[in-house]
């Protein structure tokens, strides 16, 4: 009886384990929510998404500038190009068209750029990592607030000039005609981008990208545990608004009847304004990690 008895106990516990982390998961999601929502996150979500959109000119000049003047291909303008236009919800051939011509136009020329025009390009681009700081802070529910101007601009720029090379350093790797042109080995890194080239390399970096902007731009002490999460929960949320779309577009034709030729840019500002949400809701998530520090506990050791 005791042996049957103990035997039931156990059981009973594997049974509320499971429940327990449940109970714990939704106790953060709806946490997290309930932040995100005092803290006027879909406004913030909009501003993030406006200064992404306006410094977005600036940071492909930078970034076509950096892989031209390192890798010193013809093809890096439009293999990054491509690249963009691959990863946007925008299914219609002509929404990809206006969007490829708008792009092209925009960085031709943008290899021969000089140091003085590469400064003031990174200066209007950090205006984007100002956005996502200010969504960072206030999804602390104390308030923290980091460096005052201009303080906090020259941080921005700086994290802007160091983010931005590895990031490109990882597209490169995806795109692979660059690095193999320029090393003149293509079996490795054919492979590289062949295996980490679709959703889940995307998938990976956009954790990486945003436990680095979760971290960085926190005013208070960050554990890498609450940005892990907070990332994982961004990353997941971008990529279910790409697909999400992607699925709408399809569907309903991608609204080229009523857009007409603002088709693709139309898809564009509704994709930035959801994957802002999503970020911005990754940050909270992220501060109801690190300000309640028992909630993290549940990954591992799940208490009733």
């Amino acid at each position: 009886m005791k042996q049957k008895s103990a035997w039931g106990t156990e059981a009973k516990e594997l049974l509320e384990k499971p429940l327990a982390v449940l109970k714990r998961v939704w106790a953060v999601i709806w946490t997290a929510a309930m932040s995100f929502d005092r803290a006027s996150g879909t406004r913030q979500a909009a501003q993030l998404s406006f200064f992404v959109l306006m410094t977005f000119p600036a940071l492909l000049l930078l970034a076509v500038w950096v892989l031209s003047n390192v890798f010193d291909t013809a093809n890096v303008r439009e293999d990054l190009i491509k690249f963009i236009i691959d990863n946007l919800p925008v299914e219609e051939v002509e929404g990809r068209q206006e969007i490829t011509k708008f792009l092209n136009g925009l960085t031709n020329g943008a290899g021969s750029l000089g140091l003085l025009t590469v400064g003031v390009l990174l200066y209007s681009g950090s205006a984007a990592m100002g956005a996502m700081r200010h969504a960072v802070e206030t999804a602390n529910e104390n308030s923290a607030d980091g460096p005052s101007f201009p303080k906090n601009k020259g941080l921005d720029i700086l994290i802007t000039a160091v983010t931005l090379p590895f990031a490109l350093v990882f597209v490169a790797l995806l795109i692979a005609r660059p690095v193999n042109s320029a090393i003149n080995d293509e079996t490795f890194f054919s492979n590289f981008s062949a295996t980490f080239g679709g959703p889940v390399g995307i998938f990976l970096f956009g954790v990486i990208f945003f436990s680095w902007m979760f971290w960085i731009l926190n005013p208070g002490k960050t554990p890498w545990a609450s940005t892990l999460i907070g990332a994982a929960t961004a990353a997941t949320l971008v990529g279910a608004v790409s697909y999400g779309l992607r699925l709408w577009f399809a569907i309903s034709g991608g609204g080229s009847a009523v857009y007409g030729a603002l088709t693709g840019f139309i898809g564009l500002l509704i994709f930035l304004n959801l994957a802002s949400m999503g970020i911005v809701y990754g940050a909270h998530i992220a501060a109801t990690f690190r300000i309640k520090p028992w909630r993290r506990s549940f990954l591992l050791r799940p208490k009733d």
